[in-house]
């Protein structure tokens, strides 16, 4: 309703206020926005308090779509640093991210996962490569663990606080920025995090969008770049049914039906014990699944599991087989 009185209002203007109104879409530029703006400006005049020209040329800005960056200025003061770690699964990137978000004196993880989210506060809180404690929360759109003294967050993406201040940031999977559903949280998070040095993990893809951004910012950009740290080899069809199984293998299937039948399937035919791990389980016993198949003498040899271990599981396995 208010954008049709908005258009009956721009069509009742004198015709010398709409010498630019008959323009084509790709003909839109900073120019006729601002003309625009000054229309919309007299057309809700009379509800608001008059607007001094500072005041309207901050209105101004902070309503252009074009802008975004725009919409975060005590981001923009800070002179942002971002580091941007490309590289495929399993390169180390995002472990080098996380040592410097542990060493810095305070700082936020921002996660495409409850599930990582979980993981990154638990590898903080009880460290178990000798590293010290960090003393950090969780905070998701379903659980929140506070810790006293906090000086770290762990959380999903769409939790990020742009109005606190940190050291550091992390900023995980930042491919997922051009994702039509949540990539306004990537997008929000890169613009607005108040942190003096922002690290971004991801592939390739990403960069080109990055660039842009930091180049509208005119933010500092370093990108480091890493190879896949063990080999990833193709190796035929598995003849001779689960009896050929060996510890460290994971078999794939995408339906957890499928998953409880191989994982009965295999315990009963090789006497191997299974763990399993699927979307709907909840974080805390995927994490305790994984850590089961990552311990050598846990007795749990295989795993049996959906596409949810492509993303944020650490899994020492040594061998993919996908269930027909």
């Amino acid at each position: 309703a208010a954008l049709q009185r908005f258009r009956r209002y721009v069509r009742e203007l004198p015709p010398s206020k709409l010498a630019r109104m008959s323009i084509t879409k790709t003909d839109v530029d900073h120019e006729f926005c601002s003309e625009l703006f000054d229309h919309f400006s007299d057309f809700i005049g009379p509800t608001l308090v008059p607007l001094s020209e500072q005041n309207r040329i901050r209105a101004q800005q902070i309503t252009d779509l074009r802008r975004p960056h725009d919409w975060y200025p005590a981001a923009r003061k800070l002179g942002r640093k971002f580091v941007m770690h490309v590289g495929p699964t399993n390169s180390g990137k995002t472990h080098s991210a996380l040592r410097a978000l542990a060493e810095a004196g305070s700082g936020i993880y921002c996660s495409p996962l409850r599930l990582l989210a979980h993981e990154v506060h638990e590898r903080f809180v009880n460290p178990t490569d000798g590293q010290q404690p960090v003393a950090c929360e969780l905070l998701t759109g379903q659980q929140r663990i506070a810790v006293p003294n906090a000086t770290h967050v762990a959380c999903t993406i769409e939790m990020a606080d742009v109005n606190r201040r940190f050291d550091c940031a992390v900023i995980d999977e930042i491919q997922m920025i051009a994702s039509p559903d949540r990539g306004w949280a990537w997008t929000r998070a890169v613009l607005g995090l108040l942190a003096d040095q922002i690290h971004l993990c991801g592939d390739e893809s990403a960069l080109a969008v990055i660039k842009s951004i930091c180049e509208a910012t005119g933010e500092q950009l370093e990108v480091e770049r890493y190879e896949r740290l063990s080999p990833l080899e193709p190796a035929g069809v598995l003849k001779g049914g689960w009896s050929k199984l060996a510890k460290g293998d994971a078999v794939i299937s995408f339906s957890r039906r499928d998953i409880y039948r191989i994982k009965s399937e295999i315990e009963r035919e090789t006497g191997l014990r299974c763990c399993v791990i699927y979307g709907n389980l909840p974080p805390e016993s995927r994490t305790q699944q994984a850590a089961l198949f990552n311990a050598p003498r846990s007795g749990f040899d295989v795993l049996v599991a959906s596409d949810a271990i492509g993303m944020g599981l650490n899994l020492n396995i040594k061998r993919i087989i996908f269930a027909g």
